[in-house]
């Protein structure tokens, strides 16, 4: 059996590594010159790595952390959503600093949004900013709830649907709990892509299906195998690319077309020295760089810090000359910190913004009202020759997470082996 995986992301590794480990002949095509897709690790920065995509294990079951384990990476937890300092014009403050009212209605949105979970599947879907708005709050709590509940989903308030929402809740088996790889992620991808055959420099074109398996071409060449697996951002496939011969089916196109993708941005500044105390692990105001966090909680003189902003925040800092976004952020941390001479005591700032990358063109995928089905039909194989994983597919684990994009690579590889299996079966 011959396996060709689009993708050496998260997703592509993990089904890479579960088909090589099943023996099966297996290459990895990547568009990029790397490995990682929206992971990326720089080691320039600053002294320590800094992560210019993905950041946190999300939760103390993930997936993420076994394989942490086998590869002797250090895991460090953080609670950033135990420690929130929230700032409505001011300095930064810890909830129980804040008046009282807004303490309370940051508590009561959380709360709000963990009773999704128990929503019946009868009701019909809506937005999260329409569940708010029937639990009571106003829209000046629904500026907050953008921030704190839907910027982390990597979408507006107005267009996460609750129906989505609902099932990760009810299905997510990761935790509560946030953690770091202490040397960063690429390290473990290193590892887990370790004797991987991986061609880079290759997007694919062309996926051409036939009885006899599948020809891709690519910037590097063509290339044949029994099978595919692609892990191609939704936000790619949404602009044809790769084409597909013949055409995918109806409900594949019309699932990678009802997923949303939205822009994401993130800030970051270097200083001569932390502005900030040891203590801070998050902030969050209704700016527009409205999410901060230092960069390496561990190390108590890191002195970089991160912001991160989507949707129309992030296409805002994106429109914007880099050095004018790069000071907006400035400013707006200056405010947060109650400080005035961030200005003279930044060393290095940098833009990363993600719907520019043209292998990426934005953040995580999030389904709207209505289209709740899509992960699961984005995930459907198309015959026994193209599987799809990613996360933007992970309808039974926690999308928009690396270790959700982990599980269902290995989910992928199980069908394609499964598939494999029966065809061989038959023909005996």
């Amino acid at each position: 059996m011959h396996v060709l995986v689009l993708g050496a992301g998260a997703a592509g590794l993990a089904a890479a590594r579960r088909l090589h480990a099943a023996g099966v002949t297996v290459q990895v095509v990547e568009a990029r010159h790397r490995i990682g897709g929206r992971i990326w690790t720089d080691e320039t920065f600053a002294p320590f790595p800094v992560e210019y995509g993905a950041e946190f294990i999300h939760g103390e079951h993930a997936a993420t952390h076994a394989l942490a384990a086998a590869a002797r990476i250090e895991t460090i937890p953080i609670d950033r959503y135990g420690r929130l300092r929230w700032s409505d014009g001011g300095p930064a403050c810890a909830l129980d600093a804040l008046p009282v009212a807004r303490r309370t209605l940051i508590a009561a949105l959380f709360q709000a949004f963990d009773r999704l979970r128990d929503m019946s599947l009868d009701v019909p879907d809506r937005s999260l900013a329409d569940y708010l708005r029937n639990n009571g709050f106003d829209d000046e709590a629904l500026h907050v709830a953008d921030v704190l509940l839907a910027q982390t989903c990597c979408a507006p308030v107005e267009t996460l649907s609750c129906a989505d929402l609902s099932h990760e809740l009810r299905v997510d088996h990761a935790g509560k709990r946030e953690y770091r790889l202490r040397p960063g992620y690429a390290p473990l991808l290193a590892w887990y892509a370790g004797g991987l055959d991986i061609r880079f420099g290759a997007a694919a074109r062309v996926v051409r299906r036939a009885p006899g398996g599948v020809m891709v071409e690519t910037d590097a060449g063509v290339f044949h195998a029994d099978c595919c697996i692609v892990t191609i951002p939704a936000a790619v496939l949404q602009r044809g690319v790769p084409q597909f011969d013949p055409p995918l089916s109806a409900s594949k196109q019309w699932a990678i077309h009802a997923l949303r993708v939205e822009a994401a941005t993130k800030l970051l500044y270097c200083f001569d020295e932390p502005m900030w105390d040891a203590d801070l692990t998050f902030m969050a105001h209704t700016g527009l760089a409205a999410r901060w966090w230092p960069a390496a909680h561990a190390a108590r003189d890191a002195a970089v810090i991160i912001a991160y902003a989507t949707a129309e925040r992030a296409r805002t800092l994106d429109a914007l000359d880099e050095a004018e976004a790069i000071a907006i952020g400035l400013r707006e941390l200056q405010t947060l910190l109650g400080r005035d001479d961030l200005a003279q005591r930044c060393v290095a700032a940098r833009r990363v913004a993600w719907s520019a990358d043209p292998f990426a063109y934005g953040g995580y995928a999030h389904v709207p009202p209505g289209a709740a089905v899509a992960r699961r039909l984005l995930a459907m194989p198309e015959g026994a020759t193209l599987f799809f994983a990613g996360e933007a597919t992970a309808y039974d684990s926690n999308p928009q997470t690396v270790h959700g994009a982990i599980e269902s690579g290995w989910r992928a590889a199980g069908e394609a082996l499964e598939s494999y299996s029966s065809s061989t079966q038959i023909f005996r």
